[in-house]
């Protein structure tokens, strides 16, 4: 069976003067779902990334999956029915990679609106989600008190609690598994893969690649060009020379992975001293507090002095904790910015950051041949592939019909089959569960492992929450080609352990070296 540097090479091989009707350029969450809708669709389709699969913003959102009711400030109806019904479809087609979560929102002194209101926000917001998820409720602060025992409710005037989707794992694992999703229907896809020239003709696009990993050479030619390249959309469009009527602003956003605050399993929301939402968000044992929202010009940000100290000062003053957080107390953390959509001529200054558009927009440059995705969120993407395949159809291309849903999990009678096969090998109800949710068929050939080898099924122990059989299908099948891969995006094991632990863990040595980084 050919190991993830081994099909990668195999997808070198095929790009270089391969011709498709479609190349992708992006690997975050609108260059995945561009791939896997178009090649559901029936296209050829290549996908194309500078770095890793959703190395860029897409590893640092707040991995929530919901339908923007912060938005509701901005009486933006529209945008937060879409997401809802957006969110909703998600929550269908992947039961075990999200899960619904409960938000308690509480309301100080200083939030912008009294509990009251907020209540009759939350009410309308569970309408326009279609009465989807569990119904809201208004919580007194003593009741706060008693669920959160974290939360000061000294200044407390009341709050509400509703619903949204988290994803279970790491937003960064959800997007690379949608690009390798692709490859099912015969996409080709390749990380560290960089486009650095193109040129259009008669017959379409030449894309002249370079792999960043050995400094190879490619060639690629394509009938569409998709430049999902996220907040480098411009750069991508100036290399295409194709301009779109849109434009981007940039809105840098931090998190802080602390020890866990609450064990309850519910997202905390409060405002910040400028009547901005921040949450306490459950990653695994850890806690992630967030989010900021600073306009940027630059989409290349860190984490600033500044930063750690604001973000600390605000959770801090909202908690009743035995000592306060101090930066010390921060494990890891997670900085990246929104790309907002904005008319061209907009200059956006002066206007309340929170109010710009998070809507995307797909624009079509049918001269030129190429589709450009800009803005966009994870809880947006499948409207997002929908109208690439539009976009490629206006193009002229011709999407066939896709076989079934072209997204989501495996369906109940693979999952039977699964669950029957791992009662049979006596395998552990929970170890089997992380396994389906993480895997999906690609979790038979995990039993195949544990059917010659039982020990190869247990738990490997240490901080590695996965058993080594699946670690070995993993170098299979996940295009790791890094440490850092695995790591930091196809698991959460760097933002929930400090980087010191990590060097001295036994277990991750060994996943490490099944992975051949030895």
């Amino acid at each position: 069976m050919a190991r993830s540097p081994e099909r990668r090479e195999q997808a070198l091989d095929a790009l270089d003067g391969g011709s498709f009707d479609a190349l992708v350029i992006g690997g975050g969450i609108n260059g995945a779902v561009s791939a896997l809708a178009l090649s559901a669709h029936g296209l050829s389709v290549a996908l194309v990334e500078r770095h890793d699969f959703a190395s860029g913003t897409s590893q640092e959102s707040s991995c929530m999956v919901w339908g923007g009711f912060k938005y509701l400030e901005s009486r933006d109806l529209r945008l937060v029915a879409g997401l809802c019904d957006s969110r909703n479809r998600l929550a269908r087609a992947y039961p075990t990679r999200l899960a619904e979560a409960r938000f308690l929102a509480a309301l100080d002194h200083g939030a912008p609106f009294p509990p009251w209101f907020a209540a009759l926000g939350a009410v309308a917001y569970w309408g326009l989600g279609r009465l989807a998820t569990q119904p809201p409720r208004h919580r007194s602060a003593p009741t706060i008190g008693r669920l959160e025992p974290a939360v000061d409710t000294s200044g407390v005037r009341g709050g509400i609690e509703y619903s949204d989707y988290l994803l279970v794992d790491n937003d960064a694992r959800f997007v690379s598994e949608m690009a390798i999703a692709s490859t099912r229907h015969g996409a080709t896809i390749a990380n560290r893969v960089e486009v650095v020239g193109a040129e259009h003709g008669v017959g379409g696009w030449r894309l002249d690649l370079v792999d960043r990993l050995t400094g190879r050479e490619l060639t690629a030619g394509a009938t569409l060009v998709v430049n999902a390249g996220g907040p480098h959309v411009p750069v991508v469009g100036d290399l295409l020379g194709s301009a779109t009527d849109h434009r981007l602003v940039f809105s840098k956003g931090i998190h802080l992975v602390v020890p866990r605050i609450t064990d309850s399993g519910r997202i905390l929301a409060f405002f910040d001293d400028d009547e901005r939402l921040f949450y306490v968000l459950p990653m695994g044992e850890r806690s992630v507090v967030g989010t900021t929202d600073t306009p940027v010009d630059d989409p290349a940000v860190a984490v600033t002095d500044d930063d750690r100290t604001f973000l600390l000062a605000q959770i801090n003053a909202r908690l009743d904790l035995a000592e306060p957080l101090v930066v010390d107390d921060v494990i890891a953390e997670r900085c990246g910015v929104r790309a907002l959509v904005v008319e061209a001529g907009d200059s956006a200054d002066g206007r309340d950051w929170t109010e710009l558009s998070r809507e995307h927009a797909v624009e079509v440059d049918g001269t030129l041949g190429v589709v450009s995705v800009l803005g966009g969120k994870l809880s947006d993407c499948l409207n997002v592939g929908e109208e690439v395949v539009e976009a490629a159809e206006a193009c002229g291309l011709t999407p066939g019909r896709a076989r079934g849903r072209w997204y989501g999990e495996p369906g109940p009678t693979a999952r039977r089959r699964f669950d029957a096969r791992a009662d049979a090998l006596v395998l552990d109800p929970t170890v089997a569960a992380d396994l389906w949710r993480r895997q999906g068929m690609r979790a038979f050939p995990v039993l195949d492992l544990v059917d010659d080898d039982r020990s190869l099924g247990e738990p490997m122990g240490g901080l590695v929450p996965m058993t080594e059989a699946e670690v070995r299908v993993m170098a299979d099948h996940e295009w790791i080609v890094e440490p850092d891969d695995f790591l930091r995006r196809r698991t959460m094991l760097a933002q929930v352990e400090r980087d010191a632990e990590l060097a001295t863990d036994p277990a991750v040595a060994r996943s490490l070296e099944v992975l051949g980084f030895a």
